[in-house]
């Protein structure tokens, strides 16, 4: 299966900022005026696939997109969305980062209803997600045998990315 974002990648097609990690370009179907995608040269179907090098520098264009917005269009605020998986929107499988130029009573209504946890239920999502994130960017002591007997120890971070493929769109 071809990837219709990475074949867009490849032609630069409406493109206008693009280095070896990234590309920032106009969509086809923007859903207003000076809509902008961020996506990674290489194809990551889900968030938790990109490397940290290529998400750093995915989000500093990002804000320097969204200041450019700014400044050309006369934006008076941004979106910057990412939706991740196909239960958040994604419809490409590909990892793409919107910014998204707003200005007052322009009709896009991305807002939504906030809903007011009990207590329990606060106290229960709390456990959940810290005994899921209290390790992450920890580091771990895995054992790797040496060339010799000696036992040799070293620190390396845990792979999230692995966890997360069962969540591939």
């Amino acid at each position: 299966m071809t990837c219709d974002i990475c074949e867009q990648i490849k032609k630069r097609k409406n493109a206008v900022y693009a280095s070896d990690k990234i590309v920032v370009f106009i969509p086809d179907e923007a859903i207003v005026q000076g809509h902008l995608v961020i996506a990674p040269v290489d194809h990551y179907p889900i968030l938790e696939a990109v490397p940290e090098d290529v998400l750093k520098e995915m989000f500093i264009v990002a804000n320097k997109i969204g200041i450019a917005v700014f400044e050309a269009l006369g934006a008076q605020g941004t979106n910057i969305l990412i939706q991740n998986g196909t239960a958040a929107g994604q419809e490409k499988p590909h990892v793409l980062l919107h910014v998204i130029p707003r200005n007052e009573n322009d009709g896009l209504d991305l807002m939504w209803e906030t809903k007011q946890l009990s207590e329990e239920e606060m106290s229960t999502l709390e456990l959940q997600l810290k005994e899921q994130t209290g390790e992450v960017g920890a580091e771990t002591t895995v054992e790797k045998p040496d060339k010799g007997d000696e036992k040799k120890t070293e620190k390396v971070k845990e792979d999230y990315k692995m966890k997360s493929l069962i969540r591939i769109p």
